[in-house]
């Protein structure tokens, strides 16, 4: 087991520091292709943070391709492919927002736009709705998943008639997904956790269209919250799911 020199880290986005850390390390070879990371636990407490973090953080490392998880073994770092440019994954890190924050932000404005949507929605923009949530009834890739996601949330910011929510969906929507789409390729070997979880983004879209095909403007809010909480809940389930040892 590799004995790390590590620093503990301030609670804003701790887990994109502790990224940060690793990457570092990476860079200056105190960390090397093959080392086995110490435990979650010894990682919380030489970091002093949560477990929780800690898992946030591996997975991060996973998606950036650096990191691989044995089962029974550990984590390692992995071997740098050719196009493994640490320099580029820093600058990456620095910038990302996380998957949370994403949420946080997005319950916000998807919230609003379903509220908005309720109120304005024409016969035109709810055949759009229903025509994009027709389409998520049969997937079966996380690439159709992505796909048919963006349309509906686009269309549903369409019915809301403003132009900045609609940009909104159109410029950050895919970016600020990115996170979960990754976990959810991760985990995408078992093809029925997969499957329900497209099930359930079917079942919550679907809530979504009828409350705003009545005009319920509240309950279309609230429906919207509901999905992006079910999302974050899945998300922390994958995520904890493909660091398993």
């Amino acid at each position: 087991m590799v004995s790390l020199d590590l620093k503990p880290v301030a609670t804003v986005n701790t887990s994109t520091r502790i990224i940060e850390q690793f990457i570092e390390m990476l860079r200056t070879n105190k960390l090397k292709p093959g080392n086995c990371l110490p435990s979650e636990a010894s990682l919380a407490k030489s970091l002093g943070t949560s477990r929780a973090t800690i898992r946030e953080a591996l997975s991060g490392l996973k998606a950036l391709g650096v990191l691989e998880s044995i089962p029974g073994k550990g984590n390692f770092i992995k071997k740098p492919s050719v196009h493994y440019e640490l320099d580029n994954i820093i600058d990456a890190v620095r910038s990302r927002m996380t998957y949370l924050e994403a949420l946080e932000a997005r319950r916000a404005i998807e919230g609003e736009i379903c509220y908005l949507a309720a109120k304005r929605r024409t016969e035109a923009s709810l055949r759009e709705i229903k025509n994009s949530l027709d389409k998520c009834k049969n997937i079966k890739t996380v690439d159709e998943f992505i796909n048919v996601d963006y349309e509906f949330h686009l269309a549903l910011a369409k019915a809301s008639d403003n132009r900045l929510f609609i940009q909104f969906i159109k410029e950050a929507l895919l970016k600020l997904e990115h996170p979960y789409y990754n976990i959810i390729r991760l985990a995408e070997d078992d093809s029925s956790s997969v499957e329900r979880l497209f099930g359930k983004s079917y079942n919550n879209h679907e809530a979504i269209y009828e409350a705003i095909s009545k005009a319920d403007a509240p309950l279309a809010r609230k429906c919207m919250i509901d999905h992006l909480q079910a999302a974050k809940q899945k998300f922390t389930e994958y995520n904890e799911k493909t660091l398993l040892n």
